[in-house]
């Protein structure tokens, strides 16, 4: 059972994007976010800027948080935002989205990809315009 949803987001997107809609989607639990319980608490940080190193750091830092709040790792979930994973009006897929995935392997979390798809993003993948996700 999920006690804790990470959200890491593109820190170069989070220059203009507040997040809104990715916090949206989990408090409403749609999407990639409907099986959680109600009571999952949220989190969300960058993936520290290009090339994503600074995510290990971030992820070694939530690893001494969750001993201090008695959060198992296998109770938390990292979901890699779909500003990273996803073609969207921001950009398209983050180029190290791989690398990423790999840091937070190596840490010993598990992860989802995507987090909110708008209804226009999801035309334009319909339409050819957007590529599909690359899990």
């Amino acid at each position: 059972m999920s006690k804790l949803v990470v959200i890491v987001q593109c820190d170069t997107v989070c220059q203009d994007c507040v997040g809104m809609p990715c916090t949206n989607a989990f408090y409403n639990r749609e999407g990639t976010f409907k099986d959680y319980p109600e009571d999952t608490q949220y989190v969300a940080f960058t993936c520290g800027g290009c090339c994503g190193i600074g995510l290990a750091r971030k992820l070694e830092n939530l690893t001494h948080k969750l001993k201090r709040f008695n959060i198992a790792k296998e109770d938390v979930v990292i979901h890699l935002a779909s500003c990273i994973v996803s073609d969207n009006y921001h950009n398209p897929p983050c180029p190290h989205k791989d690398y990423l995935k790999a840091i937070i392997e190596r840490k010993g979390f598990q992860y989802k990809i995507g987090t909110y798809v708008s209804k226009a993003a999801t035309a334009k993948r319909e339409a050819g315009i957007y590529k599909e996700w690359d899990e």
